[in-house]
């Protein structure tokens, strides 16, 4: 993971970002319906409350989908193909999408654990991926 197009960050992620920089994985949670959401928006998807805080997630849960990615969109991945893509549904509710790292996508069925890993591609920006557990 030598080369990657840098996220844009918004006032909403940006606790999100400096979090998975110190290797924690960090969601908000409703003060109202006590739902945890992804990504971070400014209210609630689910009851529009304003607000949230900030609540340590396990980094555990089941693989939902993925694809494998042979030919890179940006070219300065070229070189990292084939790599795949995944989207998981954490055991606190939200589902995300990061990398599967460590396996084949011959390996993969929808419903397998992950655990997240935590991936730094320089000093300033650090990205959730996925291992098998």
């Amino acid at each position: 993971m030598k080369k990657f197009l840098a996220p844009e960050v918004d006032l909403d992620a940006r606790e999100y970002w400096a979090q998975l920089r110190q290797h924690r994985l960090r969601l908000q949670l409703c003060g109202q319906c006590d739902k945890f959401r992804f990504p971070p928006l400014p209210s609630c998807p689910h009851c529009g409350m304003l607000g949230g805080e900030w609540r340590d997630a396990s980094g555990r849960g089941t693989l939902y989908t993925w694809t494998e990615i042979v030919h890179p969109l940006d070219p300065r991945l070229k070189d990292e193909v084939p790599f795949t893509m995944a989207l998981v549904d954490l055991e606190e509710g939200p589902r995300i999408g990061g990398r599967l790292i460590g396996t084949t996508a011959a390996r993969l069925r929808i419903a397998l654990p992950v655990v997240a890993r935590f991936d730094d591609v320089d000093d300033e920006l650090t990205l959730v991926n996925f291992q098998l557990s």
